[in-house]
């Protein structure tokens, strides 16, 4: 969208331990997303991202106007252990029967969630230019909103909590928002 690439998108259910056998005849480990080319099929949000981003219009999202690479690929790859982490814990919490919870686990993924946060929150600078990094961490942020709201990382973190409220007011950032139930 913010690249000027046109996507059709669909909602699939995904179970994470009934496989869908129809994605995995796209994606051999059953997972989203995954974006069907005339070429194939692409997984993994990252390599989504990149192919978008090189067949798109205007500046690159991964572009050296915004930022060093290096630092879109740092903030991506953080959002993108922010996002594993988070998704653990769901699965954990919402699927697994409360006498089978592993806590050492929950704990584990909370700890990972948190030294995420403190990290961004340190460095809140980096976030100043939209570009792939910034738009992972946004949405990596909005998902713990989504799924988490019990976390509260935002009134630990009042600064990225105050970012990530003004980033989501991007475009980009309205169109993929969560829903709001």
């Amino acid at each position: 969208m913010e690249r000027q690439v046109p996507l059709h998108l669909e909602l699939v259910r995904v179970d994470p331990v009934d496989r869908n056998g129809e994605l995995a005849k796209t994606n051999p480990l059953a997972k989203v997303p995954v974006l069907h080319t005339p070429d194939g099929s692409l997984y993994d949000s990252r390599v989504i991202c990149r192919f978008i981003d090189r067949r798109g219009e205007g500046p690159s999202l991964y572009g050296s106007e915004t930022a060093d690479i290096w630092e879109i690929l740092v903030l991506e790859s953080l959002a993108d252990g922010l996002m594993d982490a988070a998704v653990s814990l769901r699965y954990e919490l919402a699927n697994r029967p409360p006498e089978l919870r592993w806590p050492a686990w929950v704990e584990a993924q909370r700890t990972r969630i948190d030294a995420a946060l403190e990290h961004l929150t340190g460095r809140i600078a980096q976030l100043a230019a939209p570009h792939m990094g910034t738009i992972a961490v946004a949405a990596a942020l909005e998902y713990l909103d989504f799924r988490h709201p019990e976390q509260e990382w935002r009134t630990a973190h009042p600064t990225l909590s105050e970012w990530v409220s003004r980033f989501a007011q991007e475009k980009i950032m309205q169109m993929t928002a969560y829903p709001s139930t």
